[in-house]
């Protein structure tokens, strides 16, 4: 696993832009050596094998998706994934929030101009002042650090 890192939510992102200022947002980064597409990062995102044990959890709720599914939401051809429709997406990000308003998950592929590129991982959080949300809290950067460092670029 490649390193990963805990980054400021860049200020002109759609993550930053998102929801209020009372709500929770995170970011992880993580830089490879190759010129890597947000298309490109997302089908590998959540085809990842780190990821798949939530795909087969959001499953036992009705709320799955395959490779496939994954794969149309690369190319722009899908409107949500799983339990995450998709906000706004530009060339080098997407926003998804989950059927619930209640988190948002941010995906970047950020060329760095000199062949390599950042890939960030970011998080949006309603309620962070919830009991529950606080305790998760660890769990989630721990996890969140997880996924953005299994995905194979």
């Amino acid at each position: 696993m490649t390193k990963v890192f805990a980054c400021d939510v860049p200020s002109s992102s759609l993550l930053a832009g998102f929801g209020g200022p009372e709500n929770y947002r995170d970011c992880f980064a993580r830089d490879v050596p190759s010129a890597v597409s947000l298309s490109n990062f997302i089908e590998a995102f959540y085809t990842s094998a780190v990821f798949r044990p939530e795909r087969l959890a959001l499953g036992l709720i009705r709320r799955g998706a395959n490779n496939a599914d994954a794969a149309k939401l690369a190319r722009g051809k899908a409107a949500n994934f799983a339990t995450w429709d998709v906000i706004e997406r530009t060339e080098t990000e997407i926003l998804l929030r989950d059927f619930q308003g209640a988190t948002a998950s941010w995906l970047c592929a950020q060329p760095d101009g000199d062949g390599s590129t950042r890939l960030l991982f970011g998080s949006w959080l309603r309620e962070p002042d919830r009991t529950i949300v606080r305790a998760l809290i660890p769990f989630h950067v721990w996890y969140s650090r997880v996924l953005l460092g299994g995905v194979s670029i």
